[in-house]
């Protein structure tokens, strides 16, 4: 039977939506509802069931496939129809408490609940929560962003401590397995409501949702499997790179406490901006200044590019805003062996002031050209006349 869950809304992402959004999404929204995180709350707990439901569903390309075509993951549905079975995928009582006061098809989710690669985890590892996102802001200059530049920095990052292999055991073995959760790093537990006796999962207390209980903590780390220190990171921005771009760099932030996957450097890229030139998506504008006598007669003028300067030739009788499109000397399109365009608009100057030899000569230039040439100002007086 069709799905009235929309999984897509639950995780937060468009219909087209890649893979990696989804599990991006899906990562940053764990973290935000992990039971651990909120105890004893049922609405988190809730929202933590739904949206690993939504995961398992939508980070397997064919569940996906099947549930936007037929509205469930099941794929028998596309047989039965309406008429087939209309039981939950997850057991009775999902949808809410049973009569017997058992949580219904939770336990399932806990069991599905993966590492971010698809890889399904035993509930003997315990409950994994991904490590914290690390972001940083990176300053280019103009001229890096439009070739691509190699930087080097140093983040402040949480690593797994080498000594105990992230036990947080002395030696990486002096640690048994938890007696209360038998290793799962969850519990149930059972609370009196209105609705009687119910069950839930929660983390174990006894073990801190790890499974394992230390009976000796690792001397660097002091117990946490964990350890701070200053890493040096190299990586190559590309060309063409926009300013308020960001870069992610899988796997490259925090390490989890709790055995899941790193989380991400996420680096926000700042560029400064060329005292002439102007962005515009892969092109680049440029207002250009130009004598009026420049214009007249025509003539070259340098003018700078991404890489240098060019000198652009100026025909004779130029008029004002007149476009020239340098094709291919704007920026690298990411990812292409492809560029955009240099686009001048001329912007034509008349002089702040004159001598008088300066108006003598003007005064002869204007006496020997023809009023004709003025085709527009000519259209303005005929119009004026018939007023």
């Amino acid at each position: 039977m069709p799905n009235n869950k929309d999984y897509y809304k639950i995780l937060g992402v468009s219909k087209d939506a890649s893979q990696d959004e989804i599990k991006n999404s899906y990562r940053t929204l764990a973290k935000k509802y992990h039971p651990d995180l909120h105890p004893n709350d049922e609405s988190c707990t809730q929202k933590f069931k739904e949206i690993n439901e939504a995961y398992e569903v939508l980070g397997d390309t064919n569940k996906r496939a099947n549930y936007d075509q037929f509205g469930t993951a099941d794929p028998n549905a596309r047989f039965g129809g309406f008429g087939g079975n209309t039981e939950s995928p997850f057991g009775e009582g999902f949808g809410g408490f049973s009569g017997s006061g058992s949580f219904g098809g939770f336990d399932d989710i806990f069991d599905m609940f993966s590492s971010f690669g698809g890889r399904k985890k035993s509930r003997q590892e315990g409950v994994q929560i991904p490590g914290e996102d690390i972001a940083i802001n990176l300053n280019l200059t103009f001229k890096e962003a439009v070739f691509g530049v190699e930087k080097t920095f140093k983040v402040n990052k949480v690593e797994k401590c080498e000594k105990c292999h992230g036990t947080g055991a002395k030696n990486g073995s002096e640690y048994e397995t938890c007696p209360d959760c038998h290793g799962t790093g969850q519990v149930r537990y059972t609370q009196s409501t209105i609705f009687g006796q119910v069950s839930t999962i929660g983390a174990c207390k006894t073990c801190n949702a790890t499974g394992k209980v230390i009976r000796e903590k690792c001397p660097y780390c002091a117990g946490k499997g964990t350890i701070k220190s200053l890493q040096e990171i190299t990586i190559k921005i590309p060309a063409g790179i926009d300013n308020n771009q960001t870069i992610t760099m899988r796997d490259k932030g925090n390490a989890s406490v709790k055995k899941g996957p790193n989380g991400n450097l996420i680096i926000n890229v700042s560029v400064s901006p060329h005292p002439l030139l102007v962005r515009d998506g892969f092109n680049l504008l440029l207002d250009l200044p130009l004598p009026f006598t420049t214009a007249y007669l025509g003539g070259n003028v340098t003018i700078p590019t991404s890489d240098g300067t060019y000198v652009l030739t100026i025909p004779p009788l130029t008029q004002p805003n007149t476009v020239f499109k340098l094709k291919g000397r704007g920026i690298k399109v990411l990812q292409k062996e492809s560029f955009g365009d240099l686009i001048v608009t001329a912007r034509v100057e008349m002089p702040k002031e004159y001598s008088k030899l300066d108006k003598e000569l003007i005064q002869k230039l204007e006496e020997n050209i023809s009023g004709s040439s003025y085709k527009k100002f000519k259209d303005f007086q005929d119009k004026l006349k018939k007023l």
